[in-house]
């Protein structure tokens, strides 16, 4: 295994953190917009997020100024400081929506509603997570759209891709790509490397001001499930206009040759012969991912517990 260029959390120390709760990048931009803004751990600095797009990246160097990508201020400016992200706050907000990125939007808000729900089993730590090596082919091996851990030890780990509709099902990056990335993450056995890391992030979180769950302050490696669980979720399974089938079929088209019935999937599938399910895993028992099918919908999905399989139809490949 190659070293890693980062470490996420372990720069967020006392004193960034103190003078960040005392801003009004805190107090008027998160604390004010929990249910829209959320905080992202990363190495050296944290994101702040609005529909999932980075709104403000605050460097531990420099904590009295964000960078913002030009789009949202009209080109204005790049570097605010907290004053000004304030005043600009409507104008990013309408920048950002007005991109609408569905599947983005609906991943912060699984992710926002689930953390604001205290009786969710869940808390999702990450969203957006992706690790680079010291070598550039291993850049794209560790993606994942949220990372969620139980809230009860031994604490699972669930590692989620989002998809929401039929959009981007196949392709570079559709469904067998990520289970290609995800089996290999499984198989190079890459979650010893990932525990110290979601402690670091626990960890900055904590220090941030960020609503961490009492039963996961100071967690320790050995306090972990011995493996990770993945799981693939699918909202909006709904068929959509000049379709014939549902998200799920489409998907079944990528995994299977043949129709499975169990996923309604109906025809021989010549996409799945060179790279489904199992030409990737083969007949790997051990790799065992979730695939979770809801009809909800934006704006407002109703999910506030993330993997609550009351609110999803569950498919596992046997």
């Amino acid at each position: 295994m190659k070293e890693r260029d980062s470490f996420r959390g372990t720069s967020i120390d006392d004193t960034f953190a103190d003078s960040f709760k005392k801003s009004r990048f805190y107090k008027d931009i998160y604390f004010k917009h929990k249910e829209e803004v959320l905080i992202g751990v990363r190495d050296g600095f944290i994101n702040m997020y609005y529909n999932l797009d980075n709104i403000a990246k605050i460097e531990v160097s420099n904590p009295n100024i964000c960078k913002i990508d030009r789009y949202y201020t009209d080109g204005e400016k790049c570097r605010l400081k907290e004053d000004e992200i304030v005043r600009y706050f409507d104008k990013i907000k309408g920048k950002s929506c007005a991109r609408n990125k569905q599947e983005k939007q609906a991943q912060q808000r699984l992710f926002i509603d689930n953390n604001n729900n205290s009786s969710s089993k869940w808390f999702c730590v990450d969203v957006e997570y992706t690790k680079s090596f010291k070598g550039r082919e291993h850049a794209e091996d560790w993606r994942f759209d949220i990372i969620a851990i139980s809230k009860i030890k031994p604490f699972r780990v669930a590692l989620i891709e989002l998809k929401y509709g039929s959009h981007a099902i196949g392709g570079n990056s559709g469904i067998t790509e990520h289970i290609k990335d995800y089996y290999k993450f499984h198989k190079d056995n890459s979650f010893e490397i990932l525990k110290p890391e979601l402690i670091s992030i626990l960890n900055a979180l904590v220090k941030l001001g960020v609503e961490v769950p009492e039963s996961l302050h100071n967690v320790e490696i050995g306090d972990f499930a011995k493996i990770p669980e993945y799981y693939f979720v699918t909202l909006n399974n709904n068929k959509e206009a000049g379709r014939d089938t549902l998200p799920m079929e489409t998907m079944a088209e990528y995994l299977f040759t043949k129709p499975n019935g169990d996923w309604k999937a109906s025809k021989n599938s010549k996409k799945a012969a060179e790279k489904g399910y199992y030409t990737i895993v083969g007949d790997d028992k051990s790799f065992k991912p979730v695939f979770l099918f809801s009809e909800a919908t934006l704006p407002k999905l109703g999910i506030s517990d993330i993997l609550d399989e009351s609110n999803y139809v569950k498919k596992i490949i046997e």
